[in-house]
């Protein structure tokens, strides 16, 4: 069951979120989309997602039909439809469409991350996202969290070596991700990094891997 105590508008959401850690996220559904209606019955009555969500972010359901005027004002034109979004109600992330269980808490957590980057809150970026590598090893979207960590460390630090130590983590863990192809440049003065099969040492990149 979903909890009773979500909020039911974007307004109470950002006074509840404003000076702590969570962000309001808001859930569009609509009581005629399949995803919508398997993602209320199916994913937010999970006990580990709903503790998930409501650790990260302050949530608001929201049902398009309804509310079409903040359905409108967000974009939404695919359901379900999840924006993590400032105390000001500036969107900050978004994914769209239907996750089961066991992939929705990690996504959330990328989300989490991007968004705290974003608002160059870059000890948070970190925390999330190396709590969703270490929680979720086997996730899909680990490439993405890597490589973010390492940019969220460096602004951190400034020290150059955080950049590397991505591209170099990245390369041994997953060689043919798309995010250590676009990280293959943080590792070109090293010694350790080769560059990719075909890399012209420009701005592009080609398919080959490590």
């Amino acid at each position: 069951m979903i909890p009773q105590e979500w909020k039911r508008d974007l307004k109470t959401a950002m006074a509840e979120a404003d000076g702590g850690t969570r962000l309001p996220l808001l859930i569009f559904t609509a009581k005629d989309c399949e995803g919508s209606q398997k993602t209320l019955n199916e994913v937010l009555t999970d006990d580990a997602v709903t503790a998930a969500i409501e650790r990260e972010t302050v949530p608001v359901m929201v049902d398009i039909e309804t509310h079409k005027e903040l359905a409108e004002q967000f974009r939404v034109e695919w359901t379900p439809a999840f924006v993590i979004c400032d105390c000001g109600g500036n969107q900050l992330e978004r994914w769209e469409g239907y996750l089961p269980k066991e992939d929705f808490v990690p996504q959330l957590m990328l989300a989490k991350g991007l968004a705290a980057f974003h608002l160059q809150r870059f000890d948070e970026t970190v925390r999330e996202l190396e709590m969703l590598i270490e929680e979720h090893p086997a996730s899909e979207l680990v490439p993405q969290a890597e490589y973010y960590m390492g940019a969220a460390s460096f602004k951190l630090t400034g020290e150059t070596n955080r950049l590397s130590e991505a591209c170099r983590e990245l390369i041994m863990t997953h060689p043919e991700s798309p995010w250590t192809k676009r990280c293959s440049i943080w590792g070109r003065r090293s010694n350790y990094f080769r560059p990719f099969v075909g890399y012209d040492g420009g701005g592009s990149a080609g398919s080959g891997a490590y």
